[in-house]
């Protein structure tokens, strides 16, 4: 029997991407499912809430969803998905409405919740049955066990809501980072690659160090795939701390990650996370590594197979 699966999204790839962790964890149970992906962007709120209060008289669907099998689930990430989430379920009440994150709304109005530790922390410590927490956010990885030996790879994020960008602070950490590699005996590979938050000026910047072993991919020059390979290959893995979505991607490829530190804005929940899996040595801070410190071997994270073994055994679909 195929579970028919609407996805709601607000356009955002790393959104799109937790998505797609919970239903590539879900092929891999062998659930079949059929997936619509259906963009928020137009669709009413009003029209939505006067067809379900009106039991279908007043307003009106989307015609795109008029021609789609009824949902068994409709999931949301993203706060713009929200208030669609919630009122499709409602004219559509045999389906399960899942949000992955931490939604604005009471979230005892959705059927499940599966939300990041660091979204929850300051939340009451009692967590609802319908609510899971997970260890950060999902993605479709898993570890493939082709890492291959002294190869790193530097991933590149840039200023966001919690972190300033100093491109002059960055340059210089992996200008240490570089040089310290270069004088180990075993011939290592070097690659770094950008985001689509990293100013323009970073990667000319950076090209004029003239860096040894130092391979540099703009993501506008990366083919659809290619990072996901690269966290396959790749021993250690040094991100900027802007970007949570890539240090748990390259936990549960089974990377070493590795820390590059940015100007902090301000200090959260999600902050405080980082904060704490540095100390513990999960996610190791490069000055700590160039002191000789080691890495903690954290075991790979599978959170999107416990999302989905989770929801099954909600569903009654444990086979």
């Amino acid at each position: 029997m195929v579970m028919n699966i609407w996805h709601l999204s607000d356009g955002k790839a790393g959104h799109v991407a937790q998505a797609r962790g919970l239903f590539a964890a879900l092929e891999r149970r062998d659930i079949a499912i059929h997936v619509e992906d259906i963009s928020v962007k137009g669709i009413s709120k009003f029209s939505l809430l006067l067809y379900w209060l009106s039991q279908g008289r007043l307003g009106q669907l989307p015609q795109s969803l008029m021609r789609l099998h009824e949902p068994d689930l409709i999931i949301g990430v993203g706060h713009a998905t929200h208030w669609i989430l919630i009122l499709l379920q409602k004219c559509f009440p045999a389906a399960k409405s899942v949000v992955l994150m931490r939604p604005t709304l009471p979230v005892q109005w959705f059927d499940y919740a599966i939300v990041p530790a660091h979204d929850y922390a300051d939340q009451n410590p009692l967590v609802p049955d319908h609510v899971l927490i997970s260890k950060g956010v999902l993605n479709p990885l898993v570890n493939e066990h082709r890492h291959i030996p002294h190869r790193h790879l530097i991933l590149i994020g840039g200023a966001s809501k919690r972190y300033d960008w100093s491109e002059a602070q960055l340059i210089k950490q992996i200008n240490d980072l570089v040089s310290n590699l270069s004088l180990k005996d075993e011939a290592q590979t070097i690659i770094l690659t950008t985001s689509r938050r990293t100013p323009d000026s970073f990667v000319s910047q950076l090209s004029q160090q003239n860096l040894p072993h130092l391979q540099i991919f703009p993501v506008s020059e990366t083919p659809q795939g290619w990072l996901f390979e690269q966290l396959q290959l790749a021993e250690v893995v040094w991100v900027t701390q802007d970007s949570g979505s890539m240090l748990f991607e390259a936990l549960t490829a089974g990377c070493q990650v590795g820390l590059l530190k940015m100007p902090q804005i301000k200090k959260d929940t999600v902050t405080q996370a980082t904060d704490l899996l540095a100390r513990q040595h999960i996610f190791l801070p490069l000055v700590e590594y160039l002191k000789g410190e080691g890495f903690n071997n954290a075991e790979p994270l599978r959170e999107a197979d416990r999302a989905v073994n989770w929801l099954l055994t909600k569903l009654d679909r444990i086979s």
